[in-house]
């Protein structure tokens, strides 16, 4: 029999959040505690599960930040504090940064408070329980293995500066522990890592601004465009390299920033090194509107004026169950509706393309490997388990990684129109007049930033290079976006305008 294919990448991202040392927002912290640490001590103990884990490299900053004791974070410095009723900015702050409403269902004593943060009933007594349940939910996978977790659960109310202290040092732990796993999991052979490019930037925006005609022609376009190749290639490279630094594995292949990809996006990457990408599949049907359904399962290369690129494309269907639908579901139901989902295509390939066919073909999931376990039982720790245990047992499909496959008998995809995963457009990041401004702002920068480069000593110019290549990342434009609505807007404005100003700092008379 032969088997079908089936590849989990598994992509995990966070943008910087870092300003002088500070993280503006804790997300790294708390899904660390949460997420991070326990998936890949789970990973770790299912032996016959293959999968991708893709990383950000601006998460791994700050994740070791917090493993080494060298970053904090606003929400840390407010815990610390004395159980004094909180300035009017911190209660902003708290409101921003609420739990995700699964989150606050776990408890009846968190839901309360929250309905009074909302309503601004909160009494002065209460705000020290504000603090500590903006921590603890995000620990509730850990409730057995540090029972003092549980005595905070059931207590509800009445916390002490010391056992939030305590709680935080425990989280910092976890941070440590994610980082000790994940090296364990890349020394087998059957977790691959790749990356994304270092800031998380939308390569095709980097590489043209006009790219977007392709995917969304009747946006406004920013004027004049930015228009900076090398910078993919760049973020792309030093991705790389980072991961080879602080793991000891140079990727090989890349989830580019929200699958968003171009024919120049492509070149970057491959001149970057990078021997597969993958994307939406939407992408493939946008740049062979004829082709039939079942082509999306099977890997593409892209030849390049810099050297050629595998391409797989993710089944957007089972993706999204994964990622949306299944968390709802009992278990057992959902591995059940996977796997008979699995069937109908592997069935489908048989009847299309025959058995020599199904040996060239992969299913591609490609998710969220964090978000979406906020509303599955256990923080899918039920289901991953099932899950493997069902896949191990079946003679009719196989897990792999993208590395395995790479040596393939493959069609060739003579172009890939720009696009993202989502919707295949690029409309999240471009097309507003608030993101066009964005872009402009940053294209005037760094036009002036390249014409200094002379002008400047090689570790200022370097040093204000830094900064804008932190603020091509696409969350200070996707939180921007009408479509994507966030009360933490203003924070993230912040930190984008804080980059474009350092940059204009180090260059000094060069910016007059």
């Amino acid at each position: 029999m032969v088997p079908l294919r089936l590849v989990f990448l598994w992509h995990y991202h966070q943008p910087d959040y870092r300003w002088e040392g500070t993280a503006l927002l804790p997300w790294v912290r708390l899904r660390a505690a949460k997420d991070y640490a326990r998936l890949f001590e789970l990973f770790g103990m299912l032996p016959e599960f293959r999968c991708v884990l893709n990383l950000v490299p601006s998460l791994l900053l700050q994740l070791v930040g917090y493993a080494t004791g060298q970053l904090t974070d606003t929400a840390e410095e407010f815990c610390r504090r004395a159980a004094a009723e909180p300035s009017e900015e911190e209660r902003r702050y708290w409101q921003m940064i609420a739990p995700p409403e699964p989150l606050r269902q776990r408890s009846a004593a968190a839901r309360d408070l929250w309905q009074r943060l909302a309503a601004g009933t909160v009494l002065p007594e209460q705000w020290q329980d504000v603090r500590m349940w903006t921590q603890l939910l995000w620990m509730s996978p850990h409730r057995e293995r540090f029972p003092i977790l549980q005595s905070w659960f059931e207590r509800g109310s009445g916390y002490s500066v010391e056992e939030i202290r305590l709680l935080l040092m425990l989280q910092r732990l976890l941070a440590e522990e994610a980082l000790q796993k994940l090296r364990q999991l890349l020394s087998t052979e059957r977790v691959e890592l790749s990356c994304s490019p270092f800031y998380h930037p939308i390569l095709p925006l980097l590489c043209n601004t006009d790219s977007m005609r392709e995917s969304d022609p009747l946006l406004p376009r920013p004027e004049p465009p930015f228009r900076f190749p090398a910078d993919a290639w760049l973020q792309c490279l030093r991705a790389r390299q980072f991961c080879w630094e602080l793991l000891g594995v140079v990727p090989e292949g890349m989830w580019p920033s929200e699958g968003a990809v171009s024919m120049e996006a492509v070149q970057q990457m491959a001149a970057a090194g990078v021997r597969w990408a993958a994307t939406d599949e939407a992408l493939l049907f946008a740049s062979l509107p004829q082709a039939p359904w079942w082509q999306k399962y099977f890997p593409h290369r892209i030849r390049t004026a810099a050297g050629e690129l595998v391409i797989l494309f993710r089944d957007r269907e089972l993706s999204d169950a994964l990622s949306f639908h299944y968390g709802g579901w009992a278990p057992e139901r959902a591995v059940e509706d996977f796997c008979g989902r699995l069937q109908g295509i592997r069935e489908g390939l048989l009847r299309s393309v025959g058995e020599d066919g199904l040996r060239d073909a992969v299913v591609l999931l490609a998710l969220d490997g964090e978000n979406c376990w906020d509303t599955y039982p256990d923080e899918g720790t039920p289901f991953l388990r099932l899950l493997a245990e069902r896949l191990q047992t079946e003679e009719w499909v196989t897990t792999t990684t993208c590395r395995a496959l790479c040596g393939g008998r493959f069609p060739e995809l003579p172009w890939i129109r720009a696009g993202s995963w989502v919707g295949g457009s690029l409309r999240i990041w471009i097309g507003t007049a608030e993101n066009n401004a964005a872009w402009r702002a940053l294209a005037e920068l760094r036009m002036r930033l390249e014409r200094a480069r002379s002008a400047l000593p090689p570790e200022r110019w370097r040093d204000a290079l830094e900064q804008l290549l932190c603020a091509e990342g696409s969350d200070w434009f996707w939180w921007r976006s009408p479509e994507r609505p966030t009360a933490a807007a203003p924070l993230f404005e912040r930190l984008f305008q804080l980059r474009l100003e350092a940059a204009r700092s180090v260059l000094g008379e060069a910016w007059r």
